[in-house]
Order: C-alpha cells, then structure tokens, then sequence
C-alpha cells in the first residue's frame, strides 16, 4: 500500500467519509451496461487516493482456462486455536425468532422519496429506475453469544410495499467499520447523521429492485456493559444466520398491510467487515442453519484477513486488538506490544471512538502507529514466532480458513482501495478457488474502497438476478493469473 504521511491521509479519508453519497442519479431510466470491472487479477500499482472512476469495457477471456494448483493455506497453529463452532449440539434457545412487542414501522417510503434517496447515493450510470415504493421495519431478535447463550440484537428489515402478496428474495447484509462502542451501533447511522456506510440507501437500492433486505448491529452493539467483538467471524456468522431466520419468522405473522412474502432463495453480502461476516454465514449455514436456501454471496470491498486489515491500514489495528484481547483473553495480545507509548495512556478511551472521529485521530502509517518489534513482524510475516497467540487467532478468524464449496460468490474490488489492498483481496479469492467454490471475481480500476458499492450496483443485480433465474455465473477461477 502507498500511505502518505500523517494529516494529509486522514483528512482524506475524513473527506471520503463525508462524500459517501455520490452523484445525482438519473431520473430516466439507465440501460444495464456491460460491465466495467476487470475479471482478472491486476498487480499492486500505485494510485492516487481519490481518482475519478473512468469505467472501461472488458470482455471475459475466451482462452481455454488454467487449472489453479490445489494447494491450501497454511494450517494453524495447533496450540492455542478455537475452532469455529461445529455439529456439536448447542445449548437450546429460541435464536432466530423475533422479540415480541420488538417490532415498529420504522418508516413508507413512495417510489419518489425512494428516487430521491437513491439521487443522492448513486451515480446515474449506476442507478436503474425504481421498481416498488417500500416499507421499513425495525425488529429484535435473538441469536446465541459464543457460550451459546441467547441474547437480542436489532435489525432493520426493507421490503417491497405492493398491493398483493407478492415472493421476493433475501438479501441479508453485513455492515462495514463503524467502531466498537454503543454509540457506534450500525443502526445509530441514519438518525444520528454519521457518515459511516449510507445503509438506509444501500439497502433502499436493493430493496426497490425487488428484494428483501436486512441488516443488524453487530454482537456487542446492544448491550451497555459490553463493546463489539470486532471481527470475530464465530459471531458475525450467528447474526447473519439468526437474522435470516428472524426475516422468515417476522413475515410468518406480518402486520397486517405488509403483503411482501420471502421467496425460499437467500443472498448474504457484506460491505468490507461485513463482507467477513457474511462469508462466516456462508461457511456455517450448512451446520447451523441447515434450512435456509443459500444461493450466493456478496463481498463488496471484502476485509476478508484481519492480518491483512493491520498491514494494509494500521488506523484500524487499535480496534482488533482491544477486541481480542476483550473476546479471547488478555494472554493473547498486550496492546503495548502493539502500539508506541504515545497511544497507550489514552488508548482504553480513545478506542471507544466511531470510525468517523478514529479515522482523523489515529495514523495509517506503520512507523507511527506500531512498535518496532510489532511492525518487523507484521511486514515480515514473523507474528507466528514474536506474536503465536495472536497469530492464531487471526488465522482462526481468516475468511478462507474454511470454505464452503456449494454456493457461488462474488468478490467486487476497487484497484485504489487504499483500505483493503488487492494484495490481501487476491489470495482470499485464490483460496476460494482452490477449495472448489465459484468465485466471480470484478476489479474496479480507478474506483476505491468508498466508491465501490455504488460503482458495482447494476453488476451485483446482474449477478443475482442471473442466479434467481437458474442460470450458472460466470467463474473467474480459471482465468486468474498466478504469481
């Protein structure tokens, strides 16, 4: 990654955050382009931090296709890992049903207002005509806590508004960064004006197109006397699974004026962290929630290797390794190992902030954010000998440490994304490859990690709707070069 000094970066980045919602849409209908991302690994380049998207037309390679190597990754180590859960029996609980009393309009949005928030947010060779005005619901539902207790997270649900019962599928989505501390609640965005990922007109996009949306806060968001397991994939799992349940359970006894019915088809998609969540929902469906149709998955701008995460962009390195040493025990990590004195007698405060104010705070640069012996390590991939403990529970929570082979993927990446680089994006898409799964794989030139949701819309649609209609996507796996 090119970082640039401290200050400029993060006034960038500040910047980006508040530019989140892009261009005017247009109102007239837009004909589904061909698509502008590039099917094929490109090389770590430079770029500038914020270029202007120049889409370029690429067609798909019609050479015979290259076998990938069957090798896996690298086995963990065996003295400190915790597995993801498995067939084990858990205690018995109720996850997965919504609270009752929990649920409220939360507002009926006219196929207008719909335009009007979708002007805002996507750029107009991106935006397709609205289909359905819509409703929104805020529910509680349980899930299960990592002893297998349950507790209640919230959700808000999108759907189409119609006049007649009417199926449509499920798209169950993961939030991006927003922090650790309750204020930094995934659903706290919309009415407290925080500049963290436009959910409202994320999910809206979708919704109008025909789908039913959800999204959650994250495990820890809920509760006054706890933070955020921050990636922490074993939990993210429950919340994406327990979720979907709670969609199907919200519509088997609906309000009476909501006629939208879920259609037994499921996508999981995520937005950076939440793109890790939804690929841990994707690896523990088939042994936790063995009932739902899972039909593929979305990971815009991925975050899939939380090593990765830490070598790419530092600033985000304070939140991972409270939260380890929170979720796995203070063995694990000391944070002054970690960070330079000069972030360590404020660092149990400071780590509280939301991603909106952490992001002009902390530094993105190694040299001004970590220890030397931390920053040898990370650089020189040495974490397994300075940091074993650690280490493992990266690798335990690695979005390619298990892979579940039966449901196609779709991995959308921004060439200049300066927060997840594609040298930590590719290995997560060779390894699904490797492990059999159908991976389409789109790279974005010029298009960064906040573009790139609004810069792939009509592709994602594309990729779905193919699916809902039996076709096979496309595959990348054997047009991907190789090292």
């Amino acid at each position: 990654m090119q970082y640039r000094k401290f200050g400029k970066l993060d006034l960038l980045l500040l910047l980006a955050l508040s530019v989140l919602i892009l261009g005017a849409c247009a109102s007239s209908s837009v004909v589904l382009p061909a698509t502008t991302a590039v099917p094929r690994l490109l090389p770590t380049a430079t770029f500038t931090l914020w270029p202007t998207p120049t889409p370029t037309l690429t067609s798909l390679p019609t050479s015979t296709p290259t076998a990938l190597p069957t090798s896996t990754s690298t086995p963990l180590p065996a003295a400190t890992a915790t597995p993801l859960p498995t067939s084990t029996p858990l205690p018995p609980t109720q996850t997965g049903t919504v609270v009752e009393g929990a649920v409220a309009r939360q507002e009926s949005l006219s196929i207008a207002q719909v335009d009007g928030i979708l002007h805002a947010y996507l750029p107009a060779q991106t935006c397709p005509v609205s289909q359905y005005p819509l409703d929104v619901y805020r529910i509680q539902f349980r899930t299960r806590d990592r002893e297998g207790a349950e507790i209640v997270v919230q959700a808000d649900l999108r759907f189409p508004k119609v006049e007649s019962e009417t199926e449509f599928p499920l798209f169950v989505y993961g939030s991006g960064t927003t922090g650790i501390a309750n204020e930094c609640a995934t659903l706290n965005e919309y009415l407290g004006r925080r500049a963290w990922g436009n959910y409202r007109a994320h999910l809206s996009a979708y919704a109008t197109q025909g789908y039913i949306t959800a999204i959650a806060n994250w495990q820890g968001f809920d509760d006054p006397d706890q933070t955020h397991p921050y990636f922490v994939a074993e939990l993210e799992g429950y919340v994406i699974l327990d979720l979907t349940r709670a969609v199907y359970d919200f519509f088997s006894d609906p309000p009476a004026d909501v006629l939208a019915r879920p259609a037994d088809a499921v996508f999981f998609g995520g937005y950076s962290q939440g793109g890790h969540g939804a690929f841990a929902g994707d690896v523990m469906a088939p042994y936790y929630a063995p009932e739902l149709n899972v039909v593929g998955v979305v990971g815009h701008a991925i975050a899939p290797d939380v090593e990765g995460l830490m070598l790419d962009s530092p600033l985000y390195a304070p939140y991972i390794v409270y939260a380890y040493r929170a979720y796995y025990g203070e063995q694990i990590i000391n944070p002054h190992d970690v960070f330079q004195e000069r972030w360590m007698a404020t660092f149990e405060q400071d780590v509280t902030k939301c991603i909106d104010h952490a992001l002009g705070y902390y530094p993105n640069t190694h040299d001004a954010q970590y220890t030397p012996r931390f920053r040898d390590a990370l650089q020189n991939d040495r974490l397994a000998e300075e940091f074993p403990a650690f280490k493992a529970m990266l690798e335990l929570n690695y979005s390619g440490r298990q892979v579940n082979p039966s449901t196609p993927a779709l991995i959308l990446h921004g060439a200049a994304d300066p927060i997840v680089q594609l040298r930590t994006v590719e290995p997560f898409v060779r390894r699904l490859c490797a492990a059999n799964k159908r991976v389409t794989y789109r790279v974005y030139p010029g298009v960064n990690h906040f573009q790139i949701r609004q810069s792939s819309h009509l592709d994602s649609l594309a990729w779905m709707q193919d699916i809902l209609a039996g076709d096979a996507p496309v595959s990348d796996c054997g047009l991907l070069a190789h090292p």
